[in-house]
């Protein structure tokens, strides 16, 4: 993975936002370190930064997947469901069919998301994320077109209620039979950490919508029978199409999951438990932001199996906070050793974020789980995502201390990323013993 943060060269085409406002005049000539003194602490010529392209705001740096190949057949079913209930919308939604304008922007919001959705899912990184950005696609274009009903045919939410309690129940069935087979713990525990969730997901019942009018309360309906069923498909398939992969006469790796699991808990719980006592609020420099961050996050989530969607989830998720805590001892040596000073320079700061960048790849690299690894490097790939985000914003000559929270997030994404493969390592550990 490169690190482009020069700022010059290339043609138009690839020419980042700061790059072009750097052409209109909007930044000091490249290269020029202009770091000043403003009410006596120092700052740095937003050109100077490093200069992030769009989809790096917009996308981890590393991307979720699961290690099951999806059936092309179940991304085109997905696809033609969208385009089958976009089809029901007359084209353009103005006026003459939709009066009240609020309304009609909340439909045509919905049909734009979901045909952007399928474009998406075309340039999706990985099939997981093209199944995530087919469900969305497929709920806002539900959204949109059970609004429509309303007014085309008069259609109330009582039908969609009850669609989603028929899939409410059948998620629940499924979800009481599931069986957790397999052959290596780590891949199964990846595959049916994510059928848990979508089963958990496509079972949830939330309260009424809470839509200022009738017509958008039955779109919210439409929706969310959409999203559950999207939700118990993309499970179902994700089941099937590990379990075709199996041998004929493979069995459960259950017991092996919920003793992993319980391993890991009790390896958090002991973490935890040997934490110091929380510092009072004092500096608010980008170490302590750091150092906050990884123990709340260290400290949250699940503590015992009983609390876990099921035990695959929670060998996912305890291999992640135990990924947090080692992260959190090494933020906290870096700073007993005055290695987490603000930085105050553009080059510093450019140095850090390729720093995370590059824990990310050489941890998938190294690692002899990389799909595990994975797990917790899509979370230390938001913490680069935001760091990116928040850095882009900026103009003109920034204050040094303004910028603490992207620093913050790319030495969070390194700490992580670092832990990573040791965490796996205990968590590959954990299952064999189980």
């Amino acid at each position: 993975m490169t690190d482009d943060t020069s700022g010059a060269g290339g043609d138009c085409a690839g020419m980042t936002r700061r790059g072009m406002l750097a052409l209109a005049g909007a930044s000091a000539i490249a290269g020029c370190g202009s770091i000043g003194n403003t009410g006596g602490e120092p700052t740095i010529d937003a050109y100077d930064l490093p200069d992030i392209r769009r989809d790096e705001e917009l996308e981890s740096p590393v991307p979720p997947a699961v290690p099951v190949d999806v059936a092309t057949s179940h991304f085109e079913a997905a696809r033609e469901r969208v385009h089958s209930l976009l089809a029901t919308l007359p084209t353009p939604l103005g006026p003459d069919e939709v009066p009240n304008g609020h309304v009609r922007q909340h439909l045509t919001d919905a049909a734009s998301t979901a045909s952007d959705g399928l474009d998406e899912a075309r340039t999706a990184r990985t099939g997981l994320v093209a199944l995530r950005d087919l469900r969305s696609a497929r709920e806002h274009a539900r959204y949109a077109a059970a609004g429509w009903s309303v007014v085309d045919r008069g259609r109330t939410d009582a039908p969609f209620r009850e669609e989603h309690s028929r899939t409410v129940l059948a998620a629940r069935e499924a979800r009481q039979a599931h069986e957790y087979v397999g052959t290596d713990p780590v891949r199964a525990a990846l595959v049916h950490a994510r059928i848990e969730t979508g089963l958990r997901r496509a079972d949830q019942t939330d309260g009424a919508p809470r839509a200022d009018s009738e017509l958008l309360a039955v779109a919210e309906w439409g929706e969310r029978a959409e999203s559950a069923q999207a939700y118990l498909d993309n499970a179902r398939h994700l089941g099937s199409q590990f379990e075709a992969a199996l041998p004929a006469d493979v069995g459960t790796l259950e017991s092996v999951l919920a003793d992993g699991a319980q391993t890991l808990l009790a390896a958090v719980r002991d973490r935890r438990e040997a934490l110091p006592p929380e510092g009072t609020a004092g500096d608010r420099t980008p170490g302590r932001m750091v150092l906050e961050d990884l123990r709340w996050e260290a400290e949250s989530g699940t503590s015992s199996l009983s609390e876990a969607i099921g035990p695959a989830s929670a060998v996912v998720d305890a291999t992640g906070r135990l990924a947090q805590f080692r992260a959190l001892e090494r933020i906290g040596t870096r700073r007993e050793a005055d290695e987490l000073a603000r930085p105050t320079s553009a080059a510093a700061i450019r140095d850090i974020r390729r720093t995370a960048r590059d824990a990310l790849t050489a941890a998938l690299e190294s690692s002899a789980r990389p799909e595990l690894v994975r797990t917790i490097l899509v979370d230390a790939g938001y913490k680069v995502m935001g760091a990116d985000r928040h850095l882009s914003q900026h103009r003109g000559a920034v204050s040094v201390s303004a910028l603490d929270r992207s620093v913050a997030g790319y030495w969070h994404a390194t700490a992580l990323a670092r832990a990573a493969p040791p965490a796996a390592r205990q968590a590959v550990q954990a299952l064999k013993s189980g």
